[in-house]
Order: C-alpha cells, then sequence, then structure tokens
C-alpha cells in the first residue's frame, strides 16, 4: 500500500514540522504504528485537497488528536481545515458521523450536505476521500454509508464503488495522466504545481502494461514523458532521460545509474532536486522502494546545483509536500 510504502521509517523516535509538531511514526519492529500528540493534543495528517487546477494534492496540517487519525483528518477536510491556495473537496456541511476500522477496511459514514458536490467532481470527492484515509497508514480500502446505508455507488453522478471498497489502485488526478488500452495496471508518478506559496508536488495515476515487471524502469520512463499539456504541471525530467545499467536492489534499496541527461545543462555535473524528490517519492509509490543512490555515467563527482556533494541516500519524505531526508550512507 502507497500510504505506508513510501514513509520514511523513523527508529522508533517521532520527528517534528517546521512549527515542532509532531509527525508520524512507524515502528517496525513491534509492527505498530503510532501517531504521537503535542501538548495540546494536536497531531499531524495528510489531507488531499483541490487546488487551482481542480488536481488533488496533498498538504499536511495540524488537526485534532481524538484517538484515530483517519476520523480527525476527515473531520479537518469536511470543515474547510486547509492551507491557503487550496480547497477541501467535500461540500460545506458535509458531516462525518463515524469511521469505523475493520481489518484493513474503513468504514465511513457520512451525512449532511456530502450529496451536494457537482457531479463533475465526484471522482475528486472519492479519491480525496479514498487517499485521506488510506494515508494515515491503518486502511487499504474505503468503505462508505450515506446516513446509516453502504454505498454501492457514489451519489451524484453514479460511480460505481466496488464490494471491497475504493483504493489507492483505483487512481488520483486521471485526467493529468496517460491512459492505454487493454490490460494495464496503475503506477503513482509525481510532477510539480506552483502557487503563490511556492511549488508543491502531486500525485498523477499512470496506466503501464500488465505484463510490466521492471517498475522501476517503466516509472523513470513516465516521469520522462512528464506530465500532459495543460493540466497545470511541470517537470524538471528531461525528456531523454533514461537508466543506463539495470538497477541494483537489496532490501528495499535501489542504487540507480542514469546517463548524463539528467544533468544541469551548463556543462558541469550538477544535479537538481527538483529531479531527485519526484524520483524518490515516485519509487517508493511504484516500486516500493525504501532509498535511491543515484550515480551518473562517466562522471565519478556529481554535486547538487547548491554545489554540495550528491548525498549517498536519499528517502521519501514521511509526507509528500515536506523535505526529503538525505543522508551521507
Amino acid at each position: 500500500m502507497f500510504g505506508l510504502a513510501m514513509l520514511l521509517v523513523l527508529s522508533g523516535c517521532a520527528g517534528e514540522s517546521e512549527d515542532g509538531l509532531p509527525v508520524k511514526v512507524v515502528y517496525t519492529e513491534e509492527g505498530e504504528k503510532e501517531t504521537p500528540a503535542s501538548a495540546d493534543g494536536t497531531v499531524m495528517a495528510e489531507l488531499y485537497v483541490v487546488d487551482q487546477n481542480q488536481l488533488l494534492v496533498p498538504q499536511t496540517v495540524p488537526v485534532e488528536g481524538n484517538g484515530q487519525l483517519e476520523k480527525a483528518a476527515l473531520l479537518a477536510l469536511a470543515d474547510g481545515q486547509v492551507p491557503k491556495g487550496f480547497q477541501s473537496p467535500l461540500p460545506e456541511g458535509t458531516i462525518i458521523q463515524d469511521v469505523e476500522l475493520k481489518g484493513k477496511t474503513a468504514i465511513v459514514s457520512v451525512g449532511g450536505a456530502f450529496p451536494d458536490y457537482p457531479a463533475e467532481e465526484e471522482e475528486l470527492v472519492a479519491a480525496a476521500i479514498t487517499w485521506t484515509v488510506t494515508g494515515a497508514g491503518e486502511a487499504e480500502r474505503v468503505q462508505l454509508k450515506l446516513n446509516g446505508e453502504k454505498l454501492e455507488a457514489m451519489p451524484k453522478a453514479g460511480m460505481p464503488i466496488a464490494e471491497g471498497g475504493m483504493r489507492r489502485e483505483d487512481g488520483i488526478n486521471l485526467k493529468a495522466g496517460y491512459t492505454d488500452t487493454g490490460a494495464t495496471k496503475p503506477i503513482t508518478v509525481f510532477f510539480t504545481a506552483q502557487n503563490e506559496k511556492g511549488p508543491y508536488l502531486v500525485p498523477v495515476t499512470r496506466r503501464i502494461p500488465e505484463q510490466t515487471t521492471d517498475l522501476i524502469a517503466a516509472s523513470v520512463a513516465e516521469l520522462a514523458k512528464g506530465p500532459l499539456p495543460g493540466s497545470g504541471l511541470m517537470t524538471s525530467w528531461p525528456s531523454d532521460a533514461k537508466l543506463t545499467a539495470a538497477p541494483e536492489l537489496e532490501d528495499g534499496r535501489a542504487a540507480l545509474q542514469f546517463g548524463e541527461e539528467i544533468l544541469e545543462n551548463n556543462g558541469e555535473a550538477l544535479l537538481s532536486s527538483s529531479l531527485l524528490k519526484p524520483l524518490a517519492l515516485t519509487l517508493a509509490a511504484s516500486a516500493e522502494i525504501d532509498s535511491i543512490a543515484v550515480k551518473v555515467e562517466g562522471h565519478e563527482d556529481v554535486k547538487m546545483e547548491t554545489g554540495a556533494p550528491l548525498p549517498a541516500s536519499l528517502t521519501a519524505p514521511l509526507f509528500v509536500n515536506a523535505e526529503s531526508d538525505v543522508s551521507a550512507e
């Protein structure tokens, strides 16, 4: 599942956001997830909100620590507690009645004005609930109840809901992705958008042939394709970027060798962080890669665009639109 696969696993200690609030921690030895609260009972949650391009974007916000992160996140989404420049996809007046966890399924009970969203935004509403809930780390599927009745389809435009519930594999920001015909499977690729506060990353579902086995190469190929024109998304990845050797994999870590196409176009062996973070997030989401090491063929001493040494290890951040964690392992 993407929510857990992409998380940077900390060694039993809580990280902090810029304002000092604690973030999610995954303890692998005990197999448990904990969400530590601050002194005022606040925890951090990743909400999927709508930007100016009508795309869903993960944004991290403080929410009330009511003992269940899934419900706390949805309550914040329903209340419109989203960062400036974004909006909640849920209609004003939506009531989150309950969130019940049964194994890997979250049963979300809603009421109030929930069915009052525009029909053309039904996919946004369904995906926002699904990705917000599954991002909390417990559930992999989401079933919906409206005023106590299980929904087999979304209430406005009739989008079907599978018997087992909605999943991340159903897709996100589909209008911004390429869809191939025939037997396919989804991968999640990250591109960049920008508003008045600055750049942020956006997940997009792409469909690749079902028989594809090299998910790393497929992910790099989709990054190189770039976003669809007119989607409002951007990328720093050159269209001719490619791996020049098979990835070396060990315990969730991938050592990758690229051609010099990914270097800054100024004659120096410089690599932009705007390539590395989308790469780390994409491989974590689509190929379950926890950390990456990047080399460039023919260049032994590659540096970041700032002149700093290229990190020996890069992991996807705990929250998508947060700083990457780099180390010189």
